[in-house]
């Protein structure tokens, strides 16, 4: 009989152990699971130029235009946004408003929007801005001149 009990307490020696080591705790999250960074949406740079690629992007920046030069600016933001209204506005000298514009786009992440102004007649020679706002926030300012 004390055979027996010494048996049973020494299969409940082993087998105790072996059973509590038999659940394996949840291994810790991994860098592959782990949700993706989220960029905010914002103006990266602001580029000016007499031209715009297929890309819309400025491939030769410019500081300098001709009276008769059609002006353009390429807006490039990253992130991503539902609905964000880019807006341009063009002044000249102290301030006065040429022109304004403005684009709607939903961009998933990096991503390129134009502008450009125009003149029948020659543009004055002076300094000139191009404002950008997004959403009503002013988000940069790139100036420039024309000169003869």
């Amino acid at each position: 009989m004390k055979q027996k009990l010494r048996g049973r307490l020494l299969l409940a020696c082993v087998l105790l152990p072996a059973l509590a080591s038999c659940k394996k705790p949840a291994p810790p999250p991994s860098a592959e699971t782990s949700a993706p960074t989220v960029i905010a949406f914002r103006v990266t740079s602001i580029d000016v130029g007499r031209a715009v690629g297929a890309d819309k992007r400025i491939a030769q920046p410019v500081a300098t235009f001709g009276p008769r030069d059609t002006m353009y600016a390429s807006v490039t933001t990253e992130g991503a946004a539902s609905a964000a209204v880019i807006a341009a506005r063009w002044t000249f000298q102290d301030g006065q408003v040429i022109q304004e514009m403005s684009e709607t786009i939903s961009p998933t992440g990096p991503a390129a929007t134009e502008f450009h102004i125009t003149k029948a007649s020659p543009w004055p020679v002076g300094s000139y801005a191009v404002e950008i706002s997004v959403n009503g926030v002013p988000s940069g300012r790139k100036d420039f001149t024309v000169s003869k």
